[in-house]
């Protein structure tokens, strides 16, 4: 093959145009709001579990703590969520939604699910499975490239 035609088959660039282009258009959906593109998954993933650390937040997205920290602000500032210290651990600090939070839980969910339904347009139930099941092949196999945590 020629690099150019193993280029544009590049399953990596495939992935980061998808990426790219969520970004761009759940942070479109979502700007109204106050949301931005960095924040959302932090969000929804505090609809899951409620409470956790900025630590854990950090752990579970693969990002450091600079940047966990900064996406919590921002949340924060716009009324979504509030961090408590740890009344076990001072150090800790746990972030919590708040009533905002929850009441935007729906139209979060609309947009993403939206997206979603966008990316499997045409694809019957029988390829969204196999899709599925093959992104999750490639999230366990750049589980085994990552360092200690």
């Amino acid at each position: 093959k020629t690099i150019m035609k193993v280029h544009k088959e590049s399953i990596g660039r495939l992935i980061s145009i998808l990426y790219r282009s969520g970004q761009n258009h759940i942070g479109r959906q979502l700007e109204p709001y106050g949301v931005g593109a960095g924040q959302f998954a932090f969000l929804a993933e505090l609809f899951q579990k409620d409470g956790v650390s900025q630590d854990e937040l950090a752990s579970f997205f693969r990002c450091d703590r600079a940047t966990a920290t900064r996406a919590l602000q921002r949340l924060e500032s716009q009324g979504y969520v509030i961090r408590k210290k740890s009344e076990e651990d001072g150090r800790v600090n746990l972030v919590y939604l708040t009533d905002k939070a929850h009441l935007f839980q729906p139209t979060l969910y609309s947009v993403l699910s939206g997206w979603t339904e966008k990316l499997a347009e045409g694809f019957s139930d029988d390829e969204k499975r196999l899709l599925i099941t093959l992104l999750t092949r490639l999230v366990k196999n750049t589980v085994k490239t990552q360092g200690p945590e």
